[in-house]
């Protein structure tokens, strides 16, 4: 009898749950003998040497597997997780263990309370060489804030649990209901998140470090069961729900059983609401659509862009970055946000580079104000709008040339663009239309180039440049 004629009983598993785990088993003449999705799989093989291929959401690994008798293989998938949760290689108990107690006891304040916001950071290697730059770079770099710029809460050794050890630092305290910022600044590098603290809920923000924090894979949960637990697997249905968001055709790797977890989960069934409102695959909404969800202000935002009546709530910020630049794109027809406003005051840092909404600085509005003061010196007496006829151009025309601007009118109109007194009402849109056409052509620009008429207002002598030289060609 020949090797090639012995067969053996061989079975593959993995240390890890992975639901949606798809496999690939070739022989060493690259014949496929099984492609699946599975978690495991058990086969009667000849002997030789096997190549097997895991991929799961974005991740793909590789294994070579000898056969020369019955065996079970034992496989670990190092899928790069973020939380130190499941059994992951990322995730060993010198990690997670310190996030379960700091999810469950302030570092900051009083330590008898539950935390209502956990920040956790880590590298990826619990021997990286870098570690006590990592610790350092934590430490100093990391502040909070509110809208205010008020809380400004930076972390330290004293209100952090810190372990240079295994390169881990948390941050978890007790803050008040609304809005506020995380805040990462390093020599001239800033990168600043909105989000939220809710009832009921405590706001969670992980992060790992590689050589530097790993922005891209960080995440913000926003669980409703206080505090977190090693087993859980939440995280990697947040994984898999941003995976969708990159391509709807991803949608379908979530399970069926993941889509029932995801139910249990008012924040990851928010995500996938709004995910079907972008997309608009309302059929694929169906099972969803009396679960509980975290009512984001994402989804009222995107409801109201379908409004052409209604103003966005533009003192809230979404909290995904995808939304935040459907919000700021406009055609100049009217505020689509409020001038002066948070969305207002952010919307030129904006940075849609990672799944979240950030940006790099919040303006200040008396910064905002001294800039516009400049641009209305040579405002004129009537702005020409988009919709003007010849004739009414041309009477305008006439009206500017002769007539200069009161300082009364400028007054106005730079309270208009600080948002002072301006409600969402027809008559102040106008306000706010006839004080931007009153500088410049700035209507026209922003119509061309899409953006909000104040972030061309703010920037008008490089978009207005960059428009003349396209009516040039």
């Amino acid at each position: 009898m020949n090797d090639s004629d012995t067969k053996y009983t061989i079975h593959i598993s993995f240390r890890q749950s992975l639901e949606g785990l798809q496999l690939v088993l070739v022989d060493g003449s690259l014949n496929k003998i099984v492609e699946e999705e599975t978690q495991s799989l058990e086969l009667s093989l000849s002997k030789g040497i096997y190549q097997l291929k895991a991929s799961f959401i974005d991740y793909f690994e590789e294994y070579f597997l000898t056969v020369s008798q019955n065996e079970s293989f034992i496989l670990d998938y190092h899928y790069p997780m973020t939380s130190p949760s499941m059994e992951f290689a990322t995730t060993h108990e010198y990690f997670s263990v310190p996030a379960e107690i700091g999810s469950r006891k302030c570092t900051s304040g009083d330590q008898n309370k539950i935390p209502n916001f956990f920040f956790f950071a880590a590298a990826f290697d619990k021997d990286a060489p870098y570690k006590e730059e990592i610790i350092t770079d934590l430490v100093e770099n990391f502040s909070l804030f509110d809208p205010k710029g008020k809380l400004n809460i930076r972390f330290d050794y004293d209100n952090s649990f810190v372990d240079p050890e295994a390169a881990v630092v948390i941050f978890s305290a007790r803050l008040r209901n609304g809005l506020y910022f995380l805040k990462y600044r390093k020599k001239g590098k800033r990168r600043i998140f909105p989000f939220y603290i809710y009832n009921g809920y405590q706001t969670q923000f992980l992060l790992r470090y590689k050589q530097a924090p790993d922005f891209y894979n960080s995440f913000f949960y926003y669980d409703n069961k206080f505090g977190f637990n090693r087993q859980d697997s939440q995280y990697l249905l947040l994984d898999k729900i941003q995976y969708a968001y990159k391509d709807y055709n991803n949608y379908k790797l979530l399970t069926a059983s993941d889509r029932t977890a995801i139910k249990e989960h008012p924040y990851l069934a928010a995500l996938v609401h709004i995910l079907h409102l972008v997309t608009e695959n309302e059929q694929d909404n169906v099972e969803f659509s009396n679960t509980p969800i975290l009512e984001l202000p994402d989804i009222a935002m995107l409801k109201a862009l379908k409004d052409s009546e209604q103003q966005i709530n533009s003192e809230e910020l979404p909290i995904v970055s995808a939304i935040m630049a459907k919000c700021m794109i406009t055609v100049g027809k009217k505020m689509e946000f409020k001038p002066g406003s948070i969305m207002d005051r952010v919307v030129d840092s904006l940075s849609f580079d990672i799944f979240w909404n950030n940006f790099s600085e919040v303006e200040n509005l008396s910064r905002m104000a001294d800039l516009y003061k400049d641009l209305l010196q040579k405002s004129k007496y009537y702005g020409t709008n988009l919709k003007d006829n010849a004739i009414a151009k041309v009477r305008k025309l006439i009206v500017n040339s002769v007539r200069t601007t009161p300082e009364t009118f400028k007054e106005e109109r730079l309270n208009i663009f600080l948002g002072n007194n301006l409600t969402d009402t027809p008559e102040d849109t106008t306000r706010f239309t006839d004080a931007i056409n009153s500088v410049g052509n700035v209507s026209e620009i922003a119509s061309k180039f899409n953006l909000p008429p104040t972030t061309v207002l703010r920037n008008y002598e490089k978009y207005n440049e960059m428009y003349k030289k396209m009516n040039l060609k």
